[in-house]
């Protein structure tokens, strides 16, 4: 049968067969580094110090829009930051999530010791000590504790506040 084929029908045929063994070989290929990755992902066990400055950054300035959200009285907002099973356990509404923070002046965060952990992939939980600091006096009125979850996944996050038993002191929680 191949003998009654031109030669351009020989050429076509011939190309035809290379691609297909190329197609194969591109297919095992990932399918083997898509197992491979799967199965090198491990979840962190305990928490390490964050060294990464924009991650820092990054999580220290969520805080601080969760302070200006209460300067600005926009409790709606601290709502949607709020994780819902922190709220869930305090019995927290918009009524009363004014009484979370009690200052009478404008106050922000200044972040300190920060570690993190990978629970599940793309989720990733930040313990973060700090101080509440005056914006317009130079005080510093309390040390305050959070855990800021991560979602990378949606590039979504939501705070839980801590006290200080539960954040442990450095990394040990």
């Amino acid at each position: 049968m191949i003998d009654k084929l031109t030669e351009e029908q020989r050429k076509v045929l011939i190309i035809w067969v290379f691609l297909g063994i190329f197609l194969a070989i591109l297919l095992f290929i990932f399918a083997h580094n898509r197992g491979k990755y799967k199965s090198d992902y491990k979840l962190d066990k305990e928490y390490t110090i964050v060294n990464d400055y924009s991650r820092y950054y990054t999580i220290t300035n969520i805080l601080d829009k969760f302070y200006n959200a209460f300067n600005d009285k926009k409790y709606d907002m601290v709502m949607n930051m709020l994780d819902s099973n922190y709220v869930k356990a305090n019995n927290i509404d918009v009524n009363n999530v004014s009484n979370i923070l009690k200052y009478d002046k404008r106050v922000s965060f200044r972040g300190n010791i920060m570690c993190k952990k990978t629970f599940d992939k793309g989720y990733t939980s930040y313990y973060v000590s700090g101080t509440v600091i005056g914006t317009n006096v130079e005080k510093d009125f309390d040390n305050v504790y959070y855990e800021v979850i991560l979602n990378e996944n949606e590039m979504t996050f939501s705070i839980n506040i801590l006290d200080a038993s539960k954040f442990g002191g450095v990394c040990h929680v």
